[in-house]
Order: structure tokens, then sequence, then C-alpha cells
């Protein structure tokens, strides 16, 4: 099902998007306090607890591995809002071809058509 996507889509795409942004800064300010509340707890710590340590080493590593997703997310989600805005969103950016109108309401952030992408 390709088609150019009219003003209504667009709109759709247009506030799902920023829907996604908004959710996902809040998310990352959710993260930074988490990982500051971690450091905080590892500078608490008594030397010789080693365990406990090491237990919070690995959750700070995995608040970090999640706020560089969300980071990600938040710039893929800027780059689909200014392609939006130049009129190119839904365009495929190696191709140039209409990207099929399920695939992007499966995953606006998409960039190319599934032809591309493969």
């Amino acid at each position: 099902m390709s088609a150019v996507l009219n003003h209504h889509e667009l709109e759709g795409f247009s506030e799902e998007l920023h829907e996604l942004l908004t959710s996902m800064q809040e998310e990352v300010r959710d993260e930074l306090h988490d990982i500051e509340h971690v450091r905080q707890l590892l500078r608490s710590i008594p030397p010789g607890q080693t365990e406990l340590q090491a237990t919070l080493e690995v959750a700070k590593r995995l608040d970090l591995e999640h706020l560089r997703h969300h980071l990600d997310v938040i710039g893929r989600c800027n780059e689909a809002l200014e392609r939006i805005n130049r009129g190119r969103y839904g365009s495929c950016c190696r191709c140039g071809e209409t990207i099929e109108l399920n695939r992007l309401r499966a995953d606006p952030l998409t960039e190319c058509c599934l032809t591309c992408q493969e």
C-alpha cells in the first residue's frame, strides 16, 4: 500500500512522534536520577563490600545502556520531525521512493523503504 501522505496523516505521525519524544525525554530524566542515586550509593559503601559494589556497578551500566537507547530514539524522533517539516517524511532516505504507509504506521521512525532496508 504505497501512497503519498496527506495532511491528516502527516499530522497524525507528527503527534505520535511528539508523544514518543516526550515519553523518551521523561525516561531520560528518570534514568539520570537513578544513575545519580546509584553513584551516591556507591560512594557510601564501606570498603570490603565488593558484592554490593559489583551489583551497583552492574545496575549503573544497565541504566547507561537504557539511557543510550532512549537518547538514540530521541535523535531519531527529531530527525523524523525534521523530515515532516521539510516535506520529506515518508520518502526513502536511500532511493527516494515512497515508504509503504503500513510500514510507517508500524514504525514511524523508519527512514527507508523495505527494499532498501534489506
